[in-house]
């Protein structure tokens, strides 16, 4: 596994426990590397934050919402079934 595959991973895996803990929390790809992973990644992590929201994403684990605007928030499925406030 690489350097970045290995990121990537541990990324899912806090983004994964953060929506256990908080399962109504709600943000965009920038803010969970801001606020939701255990220590800050910068803005060099983003992309694989978003590796990352996509492979959970297709395993069902966070919902993806389009916004007025067009900011991308990202969400436990079980969060108001499509109601991003």
């Amino acid at each position: 596994m690489s350097n970045i595959d290995e990121l990537v991973s541990e990324i899912a895996e806090g983004i994964e426990q953060y929506l256990k803990k908080r399962p109504e929390a709600a943000d965009t790809a920038e803010g969970i590397s801001t606020w939701w992973l255990p220590s800050p990644l910068g803005a060099d992590a983003l992309l694989a934050v978003l590796t990352a929201l996509k492979q959970l994403e297709a395993r069902g684990i966070v919902v993806r919402a389009e916004l007025e605007g067009g900011a991308t928030v990202y969400s436990s499925p079980s969060r108001g079934r499509g109601s991003v406030h």
